[in-house]
């Protein structure tokens, strides 16, 4: 199950909703790949950055854009992947 948000000094991490990364099908490779990296290292990061990355997972433009509880499913992932 997913743990609540983390509160930070000046509340939790937001990303900014109005920026939305895509990309062309021809990077999907390089996409795949910053990824794999992330996860990779997702133990040694900050708590704060872990959070900022998974806020903004959850606002990435997807060919797959209809997931229901993304943000548990991403949460889930990362923790059976990256680990922690």
């Amino acid at each position: 199950m997913a743990q609540p948000l983390k509160t930070f000094p000046h509340g939790p991490a937001r990303p900014v909703e109005t920026r939305q990364f895509k990309y062309p099908s021809e990077d999907e490779t390089f996409v795949r790949r910053f990824g794999s990296a992330a996860l990779t290292v997702w133990g040694s990061l900050p708590p704060e950055v872990q959070q900022k990355i998974l806020l903004e997972a959850n606002l990435v433009w997807d060919r797959e854009y209809n997931i229901p509880n993304l943000p548990a499913k991403l949460e889930a992932f990362v923790k059976r992947r990256g680990g922690k």
